[in-house]
């Protein structure tokens, strides 16, 4: 079985690297389009094992190698999604607190 791509690795990679870019776009990407950090989340925690899923399907047809490459290529992902579920928890902790200081301490919440 040939694992080359069709029309050879010079369109192949780069097609490749645009769309793995155009897929981390959403996420990462500091424009109007950008998802909210529960959106960031959930894209990320799904996109995770469906990244894999070819991986999974190049161990079962016998190239474990390059299965497992794919596995441990696709790992930033997941660390990604963990990371962004982090700095979501602490800014929501932030700002409860804050929040909870302010109204404690007379000022009005609301008019923040």
């Amino acid at each position: 079985m040939d694992l080359a791509p069709p029309g050879g690795a010079l369109v192949a990679e780069p097609v490749l690297l645009a769309s793995a870019v155009l897929f981390r776009l959403p996420a990462v990407a500091r424009t109007r389009h950008r998802l909210d950090d529960p959106g960031r989340c959930l894209y990320l925690f799904l996109a995770a094992p469906l990244l894999d899923l070819p991986a999974v399907g190049m161990v079962a047809a016998g190239h474990t190698a390059a299965g497992l490459a794919m596995i441990v290529g696709m790992l930033p992902v997941g660390i990604a999604a963990a990371a962004v579920t982090w700095s979501w928890v602490n800014r929501e902790e932030r700002e409860a607190l804050a929040d909870e200081a302010a109204h404690l301490g007379g000022g009005d919440p609301v008019a923040r």
